[in-house]
């Protein structure tokens, strides 16, 4: 599938696997697409983004506080069950955080990290958002499209908390790509 993404949609998904590997995720998920998106602030994805009321910086500051409230798909009411039973989620990721990575890389280890089957869904919605369209490639546009549309509950905190109106984002899409052509 991915020989239908443009350059810039693919450096996203590689970007979000870069991602994953550095916050120790286990796998790459929503917020690690959305993080790699906001990467870019030149994109047509984050220029719509920013028409529609969100400024990268903010986008960048609510995603950042809200992947620190998520441990590697664990959210708050998980954090409450974990404490009900004795076990403090901060305290065992703030001890994750301390140890070093013990592992050696050889000639077959694996660089990259699985998709989460929300973040295959986020690729799959998104080459339906571009079909929709009427578009034979996938962009960064519709890697958005495709966020908003699976619903992952950071993603959609984030762009809430920044201002950003989801419900008006396809249409601001379809204008971005008519002022670019």
């Amino acid at each position: 599938m991915l020989e239908r993404f443009t350059k810039r949609a693919r450096e996203v998904v590689e970007r979000a696997q870069s991602i994953a590997m550095e916050s120790r995720a286990s796998q790459v998920r929503p917020e690690h697409l959305f993080a790699a998106i906001l990467w870019d602030d030149q994109c047509l994805a984050v220029r719509v983004l920013v028409a529609q009321g969100g400024t990268t910086d903010r986008l960048h500051a609510e995603l950042d506080r809200r992947r620190a409230r998520y441990v590697d798909g664990l959210d708050e009411e998980d954090a409450a069950a974990l404490a009900s039973i004795g076990i403090d989620l901060e305290e065992v990721v703030r001890r994750l955080g301390d140890e070093p990575l013990q592992r050696k890389r050889s000639r077959f280890t694996r660089v990259s990290r699985r998709f989460s089957r929300p973040a295959k869904k986020v690729l799959e919605l998104s080459l339906r958002e571009a079909v929709s369209l009427r578009h034979n490639y996938i962009g960064t546009e519709h890697l958005l499209l495709g966020l908003v549309r699976q619903g992952d509950v950071i993603v959609r905190d984030t762009l809430v908390a920044a201002g950003v109106d989801t419900s008006t984002l396809r249409e601001g899409v379809q204008e971005a790509l008519r002022q670019a052509g």
